[in-house]
């Protein structure tokens, strides 16, 4: 049978032709001038690598926000203020000396350590523990401040003593000291942040710009390696806090992401050499998604952005959905070589067909990316950005350099002459019976397919409406990660590894030192600490409550705010005179700003909603009167991260699904028939999402772009199939023989890219981080629910609603 052709039919196919033109004018043009197009894919390889290599990385929760947001305008002021927030933590014991941490050799120990820790630690602003923590003793003269390390207890008798003028002290206890005296802490607080430009936050001048030379990995191999020593064998360590979890995320950032990019090119390479059987069916692929992505990391760093949390699956995603052009083009060329006999004939034949669809997906891909890019969580916004950027790039070096890499080879087909068709393996053969059967299927009862697929949509639906909102960063972690059981750890012993910062403002200079201000701080501390989420609290009250016991002879019932304003300066004067320092973090300088901090069990970011509206609530049945405040620090803006989601979600699916199906019509020119294509492409996204309701998955800041990055993708197996099955339909004026046909040309080429796609996203399952391994669940989920829409309910709606026109007679010629 001659080779088929479709006539020009209006403005429409008129536009298409000459796409279709343009890209056999392409194809054509990459095989004459093969070797200038494989020199310059060379050059972007090298200059993108280049580039890639000056990549910085932010693995800071800021990396969220906008600087210009209120709730990060309001979080820098307070650490502008009172420093910076990130510490480590490292609770110990000594589970095998009697006394634990008060053993006296323990506890000479844990000076020698803090010693250590302050004088090798870069970045760090002080180390707190029991062996410099202040304990306030009253005397003849006002009152003392002493420390274990300036004045070590000569025998184990004495340390006890000690150990239970320590307990006495709420200010000690929950923080440095357990309950019990079985743990102790040490906290190394720094006088640094992730954020800060790199020069600020580079060890060695000289050392360049890789990780080990800046903070935090730099300051957290530096404690890591000093708790390791001999000489404090005998002490158990659990570190977690800011620094090793986000020195952990810059490892997985850095090291994983290109792990993971490389597990998957080698499991398509696998794939691709099972369904072509060529070495340039293979390579060829390859090498364009890896130019891609390593173009879209040179991207990144040109336009001045941080590789940051959201980029860690990013490769990984662009090499499975970059591989899916190639497919398209090498089944295509593969049945073209074999049918004309000419290399050069059947690329441009080839990219003639499947040119204009491909763009197609690719700018639905692009748009599913970019719709994310107007998102109020910018670390979201920007991959959207640069992964639609990716995408485009894996299709335009799809177009061109896989075409020159194609070229090479013989003229005409080894050992096989013209007319004849490339050897049918056992696998194709299968898929084409698959292929069958569904077009069997569709015909026999298409009525049945559309009552189960509305069936399903109402449970999506119903399940939808179950799915909340919440996180908890700590969920991100496999649990074989030591640093997370760490965390659990100690906060099951200690606690309050999250913090909620209430500051407080007096209104004028010296306010807090007011009676009235005090009160007021310390009536909604009291009130906080009630709830069981809260394992802490910090504020300038402590501080002065236990000046006023100490002054009256450790009196408890003197842990009270005193009645006079002179007082209280008076005791603050005596405090700094005796050697006291810890007024700087609860206070302002002009003494008009206190912060409350709440140091906070872990749990879901829910849990602190419920708190920070119980505090409102009780502000707002009980006045403040003579001051204000306002939530900042981290937990607060875990909370405004989680009203990002809900826009981000409404926002970002909403534009994806507007603009895909804006482009469907357009490239259908039917309302309707953009409509139907796009109805198979919905129905999985909310089956993803329905799902997520049902089990019980949180939609959190990892899945906020599931639905619109999913649809983008899985939108691009429905644009081939429904622009093959209109092409025949054109050609043949049968619905059910154009699906036929429409199945077995393009339909085997659908098979391979979903399981190119699934199996690339599945490698996410080997991530250290537990919310990419479920974002590769539910996007290869998602993958192949759209796949099977696309064969069954997408031909059922078609056959029921023929958009395409009546039924006519056959146009072509046999």
């Amino acid at each position: 049978m001659p080779e088929r052709e479709e006539q020009p039919h209006g403005l429409a196919e008129g536009l298409v032709s000459r796409l279709n033109q343009g890209f056999a004018s392409i194809a054509g043009w990459s095989f004459d001038h093969r070797w200038w197009v494989v020199l310059l894919a060379l050059s972007l390889l090298a200059g993108s690598v280049g580039l890639a290599s000056k990549a910085e990385i932010d693995s800071s929760y800021e990396a969220y926000f906008d600087p210009a947001d209120p709730a990060y305008l309001a979080y820098e002021t307070f650490r502008d203020d009172f420093g910076s927030d990130e510490v480590s933590y490292i609770l110990y014991e000594a589970p095998d000396f009697e006394f634990g941490p008060w053993n006296f050799e323990i506890m000479q120990k844990v000076v020698a350590l803090t010693e250590d820790l302050e004088e090798n630690v870069p970045f760090i602003y002080e180390v707190r523990s029991l062996a410099n923590a202040e304990l306030m003793v009253g005397n003849e003269d006002g009152i003392e401040i002493r420390e274990i390390a300036d004045d070590f207890p000569s025998s184990q008798e004495a340390l006890l003593a000690l150990r239970d003028q320590y307990l006495a002290k709420p200010l000690m206890v929950g923080g440095i000291l357990s309950k019990d005296a079985l743990y102790g802490a040490i906290v190394v607080e720094m006088d640094r942040t992730s954020t800060d430009p790199v020069e600020e936050i580079r060890f060695d001048p000289d050392g360049g710009d890789e990780l080990g030379n800046l903070y935090p990995q730099v300051t957290d191999n530096s404690i890591n390696e000093i708790l390791a020593r001999p000489e404090y064998e005998g002490i158990k360590f659990y570190h977690s806090g800011d620094v090793p979890l986000n020195s952990l995320y810059n490892n997985i950032i850095a090291e994983q992401s290109a792990y993971l990019n490389a597990l998957t090119a080698l499991l398509i390479a696998l794939i691709l050499l099972f369904f072509f059987r060529s070495f340039a069916g293979v390579a060829a692929p390859i090498f364009v998604v890896q130019v891609s992505v390593a173009a879209t990391v040179a991207f990144v760093v040109l336009v001045g952005w941080q590789l940051d949390l959201s980029f860690g699956s990013v490769p990984t995603l662009l090499t499975a959905i970059g591989v899916a052009h190639s497919v398209h083009i090498l089944s295509e060329f593969r049945r073209r070589f074999f049918s004309v006999g000419d290399r050069r004939t059947a690329l441009v034949e080839t990219l003639s067909l499947v040119g204009t669809p491909c763009l197609m997906t690719s700018l639905t891909t692009a748009v599913g990316f970019s719709a994310m890019s107007f998102v109020p969580i910018k670390s979201i916004a920007h991959m959207g950005t640069y992964s639609a950027f990716g995408s485009l790039i894996a299709f335009f070096l799809s177009m061109t350099v896989l075409l020159a890499l194609l070229s090479f080879g013989s003229r005409v087909p080894r050992g096989k002459g013209i007319s004849k068709q490339p050897e049918s393996s056992f696998v194709s053969r299968g898929v084409d019976k698959v292929l069958t059967s569904a077009h069997g299927l569709v015909i026999r009862g298409r009525r049945s397919i559309l009552i189960a697929a509305s069936s399903l949509l109402v449970l999506s639906l119903l399940g939808f409406a179950q799915l909340v909102v919440d996180a908890n960063w700590l969920n991100d972690f496999s649990d074989s990660i030591p640093v997370k059981t760490n965390t659990i750890y100690i906060d099951e012993k200690m606690g309050g590894l999250i913090n909620l910062i209430l500051l407080f403002d007096g209104g004028s200079e010296g306010s807090v030192m007011e009676p009235a201000v005090l009160r007021e701080i310390d009536r909604v501390q009291s009130f906080a600490n009630d709830f069981p989420l809260v394992r802490k609290s910090y504020s300038i009250t402590d501080i002065i409550k236990d000046l006023n016991q100490t002054f009256h002879a450790d009196d408890p019932a003197y842990h009270t705010i005193p009645d006079s304003r002179e007082l209280i300066a008076q005791y603050l004067i005596l405090y700094e005179s005796a050697g006291g320092s810890e007024t700087d973090k609860h206070v302002s300088s002009d003494y008009q700003r206190a912060p409350l901090e709440l140091r906070l069990r872990m749990s879901m970011t829910s849990k602190v909603k419920e708190l920070a509206e119980a505090i409102d609530h009780e502000v707002a049945k009980n006045p403040l009167r003579v001051s204000t405040f306002e939530k900042t620090g981290i937990g607060a803006l875990w909370l405004k991260l989680m009203d990002y989601i809900v826009t981000s979600q409404v926002m970002g699916f909403t534009l994806a699904f507007s603009a895909i199906a804006t482009l469907m019509c357009l490239l259908l020119r039917s309302v309707k028939a953009g409509l139907i294509a796009m109805i198979p492409n919905l129905v999985p996204v909310l089956l993803t999402l329905g799902t997520m309701g049902w089990l019980g998955i949180p939609l959190d800041y990892s899945k906020v772009s599931i639905a619109a990055v999913a649809m983008g993708i899985a939108v691009d197996d429905t644009i081939h199939l429904v622009l093959r099955f209109r092409h025949e339909f054109r050609l043949c004026g049968n619905y059910a023989d154009a699906l036929s046909r429409a199945l077995l040309d393009v339909g085997q080429a659908l098979v391979i890219t979903s399981i190119a796609l699934v199996v690339g996203f599945s490698v996410l399952l080997v991530s250290m981080l537990d919310s990419q391994a479920t974002q590769g669940i539910l996007l290869s989920a998602t993958i192949v629910m759209a796949l099977v829409a696309d064969f069954l309910l997408m031909p059922a709606l078609i056959l029921t609603l023929k958009p395409f026109g009546p039924e006519h007679e056959k146009a072509e010629a046999h």
